[in-house]
């Protein structure tokens, strides 16, 4: 039931802050896909692949590379009606070798190349023995310090040539987009990167904030009404299906060539998005505002206030979600209603070109103003209607679980209901997502 339509465009224009507290969507991607990724016969059916590095993968199929990603840009170009053309002078070189060939795919596919892309997992319980001295340091991962999540997680370094489960492969690098890969590429976000690679000036959010340039990469506006479209253009400015395309056919060429590590890995890249686009509050800019609503908030002045009221749901969100899904993982407790909502498996359409707008950020946009109403009933007034308090460093956000229970003696149970019925979409497109490139990579029994 929507509450509001969705006319939102006098509150969101000219206001360049209101994305930047909302560039991440569910936290460590990795734990989240976890229970889905551990039953699903899809991605139990290898019990191991051969770990590649990504110059090594390159090397083998430069030339297929090359090819795909020129077929990628036409595409782009004639798919995507605001989409920013590849300067000429990233096009992918085949010719190169090593270092030099990595760094050349990285600005063809116009991703940060400073992170780094050596292979790795991470060890979520359950899955694998931990071997201490494999382990690793996130930093040896991310540029990123001050917002990153998974800097509580664990993570181990492999070698080319190692074996490792190819499920854990794509729940390890179902979390790597938040490790700075869309980070600092437009031209106002001071980087070099930025000045070349051609996608402008960032359309929306705070390219001052570590987390704030992804945004555009991470969101997914393909539903909004007429007139926010008029008024804030730039809001149409996003690349989730770009880069799910992208990595949608890179995955089905490292499978159809037997490079099966890669596969699962540029499936995982891909998967973040899923998940991302599977969260209302990245399908919609302001959930439960409508035009009425936005008029007179601008009239009074308070635009500032209701930014502030919709990050902090936002937030309270994701936290709780996620102290729910690591809490319950860690236990191993695979009958706690979230992680089974994730595991339960599902036959569903096959993956399409379209999905992405006209089915997955669909229905996250339907179930938006819903889910506004449940943070509402659900958490306390301090956290999702004071405008004055900032959720995000706040004590309440580390003790989200214990705050939400203290509310009132459903609260838990409320919140939880509305966090798995967003859980449940993200597993139904993920399955989708697994299967579609599987099948068309013939992934090779063991």
């Amino acid at each position: 039931m929507n509450r509001h339509p969705r006319h939102i465009g006098w509150l969101v224009n000219g206001c360049a802050v209101l994305f930047a507290p909302l560039a991440i969507a569910w936290s460590d991607h990795a734990t989240l896909a976890w229970p889905l990724l551990r039953i699903m016969p899809e991605t139990t059916v290898q019990e191991s692949v051969l770990v590649e590095t990504l110059p090594e993968f390159l090397a083998a199929e430069s030339e297929s590379v090359a090819a795909l990603l020129a077929q990628h840009e036409l595409w782009a170009q004639s798919a995507l009606p605001h989409y920013a053309r590849l300067p000429q002078q990233l096009v992918f070189d085949a010719s190169l070798n090593n270092v030099a060939l990595e760094r050349s795919f990285l600005e063809a596919i116009r991703v940060n190349p400073e992170r780094s892309y050596r292979p790795y997992v991470q060890h979520i319980e359950g899955s694998m023995a931990l071997a201490p001295e494999g382990v690793i340091s996130v930093s040896e991962l991310t540029f990123l310090q001050g917002t990153i999540e998974s800097s509580r997680s664990t993570y181990v370094g492999l070698s080319s040539g190692d074996r490792v489960d190819p499920a854990v492969v794509l729940a390890t690098a179902s979390d790597e987009p938040d490790f700075g890969m869309d980070i600092g590429l437009f031209s106002d976000n001071g980087t070099d990167l930025g000045l070349r690679y051609g996608f402008g000036p960032q359309p929306f959010g705070n390219p001052n904030l570590e987390y704030g340039s992804q945004a555009p990469f991470h969101m997914g506006f393909y539903h909004l009404d007429w007139m926010t479209q008029k008024v804030q253009p730039g809001l149409l400015a996003t690349y989730p299906l770009y880069r799910t395309e992208l990595y949608r056919k890179l995955a089905i060429l490292a499978f159809q060539s037997g490079h099966d590590y890669w596969g699962w890995r540029f499936m995982g890249w891909g998967l973040h998005y899923v998940g991302d686009l599977a969260q209302p509050y990245h399908a919609v800019p302001l959930p439960g505002v409508g035009l009425l609503e936005s008029l007179l908030t601008v009239i009074r002045g308070e635009v500032e206030q209701a930014i502030q009221l919709v990050s902090n749901r936002h937030v309270v969100l994701e936290s709780f979600q996620y102290q729910v899904v690591r809490s319950a993982v860690a236990e191993q407790d695979w009958d706690q209603s979230t992680l089974a909502e994730i595991a339960t498996l599902h036959e569903g359409a096959e993956w399409q070109e379209d999905t992405v707008v006209n089915r997955l950020t669909a229905s996250s946009a339907e179930a938006a103003d819903d889910l506004d109403a449940a943070l509402e009933t659900h958490a306390p007034a301090l956290l999702v209607a004071d405008p004055n308090f900032e959720f995000s460093g706040s004590p309440q956000e580390a003790d989200i679980l214990k705050v939400i229970a203290a509310h009132s003696e459903d609260a838990t149970a409320g919140l939880t209901t509305a966090v798995d019925a967003q859980m449940a979409r993200f597993s139904r497109f993920a399955q989708e997502w697994i299967r579609s490139i599987l099948i068309a990579g013939e992934t090779p029994a063991p």
